[in-house]
């Protein structure tokens, strides 16, 4: 009973903290992103006199540009049909390896989930980025996966503004008692089930583009934070591209932190999503949630 108390004390402590954590810097993230919208729309009558100035006929080009940037947005809504379409069937990704059974000691410890959350800084107030309603769970029932969904779309020419872009994190947690004192090697099993869609058409009077970003990042407390660790499994984004696959992968990361022996620590394995667009009929879209086949896992971590 007080080891079990005492657990509940550290548990209720620890993800008060990275909830806190987490909005602050998402309220923050949120600010730094209203100034720089609001610059940028200060900026941008400069920007077209000087455009004027040069010689080019706005009017016209602005004009071209709508004209493209609703073919553009056509386009895309055709693309998510098709993905959404092949999102309702499974997965078919091979099965991880069963590396704690082949290669690991035997005295690996397989952990399970006992916590999972989702943040976000996406803005209500934005008109260019979207995402899943924030969710948060104290304890896990029923699984350890997470449905989530971003997305940024740009505005105007993009040189002139008109950018959207938006992180989230799906967090997990994970309690472990070290037996010793001693550097252990920590592994989680990321899980990925879901597509993306990255669209820009950039041309010599504009400045469109478009980028998706997937990182699996780690950390663990044990009298204080040991440090992050974050892997980008995806990356992908330019000025002229229109990309839409799907990203169905498991990946194990590596992480060692010396713990002491006999106290609780916590490992934190999150996945972060990153959508970011610039310039009208430019997009930008991480779906791991519409469908019987999208999801985000950490099924569990491997200690030895």
């Amino acid at each position: 009973m007080k080891v079990t108390n005492e657990l509940s004390r550290l548990h209720e402590e620890i993800t008060c903290q990275i909830t806190e954590e987490n909005n602050r810097e998402m309220a923050e993230s949120i600010s730094a992103k209203r100034a720089e919208a609001a610059v940028a729309e200060k900026r941008c009558d400069k920007e077209m006199k000087a455009f004027e100035a040069l010689g080019l006929n706005v009017a016209n080009i602005d004009a071209l540009d709508r004209e493209e940037s609703e073919i553009a947005k056509a386009d895309l809504e055709k693309i998510e049909a098709q993905m959404v379409e092949l999102s309702q069937a499974p997965s078919t990704v091979e099965p991880e390896i069963d590396i704690d059974g082949t290669f690991l000691p035997p005295d690996t410890f397989r952990l399970a989930p006992s916590w999972v959350a989702t943040f976000s800084d996406n803005d209500i107030q934005d008109m260019l980025t979207d995402a899943s309603p924030i969710e948060a769970q104290t304890t896990i029932r029923g699984g350890s996966c997470k449905n989530y969904w971003n997305k940024a779309w740009g505005g105007g020419w993009g040189c002139t503004g008109g950018v959207g872009s938006i992180t989230s994190y799906i967090e997990w947690g994970f309690w472990f008692r070290p037996p010793v004192t001693k550097f252990y090697s920590i592994s989680p099993l990321f899980q990925f089930r879901g597509y993306y869609i990255v669209k820009a058409n950039d041309k010599w009077y504009n400045c469109k583009f478009a980028r998706v970003i997937v990182s699996a990042q780690t950390n663990c407390y044990q009298y204080n934070w040991k440090g992050w660790n974050s892997v980008d499994v995806m990356n992908v984004g330019d000025d002229n591209i229109n990309v839409n696959k799907r990203f169905d992968a498991n990946r194990y990361t590596y992480n060692s932190y010396l713990l002491a022996g006999g106290d609780w620590a916590y490992i934190r394995p999150r996945i972060k999503l990153y959508a970011y667009a610039k310039g009208s009929g430019s997009s930008a879209y991480n779906n791991y949630s519409t469908g019987v086949a999208n999801k985000l896992c950490v099924p569990y971590v491997l200690v030895y």
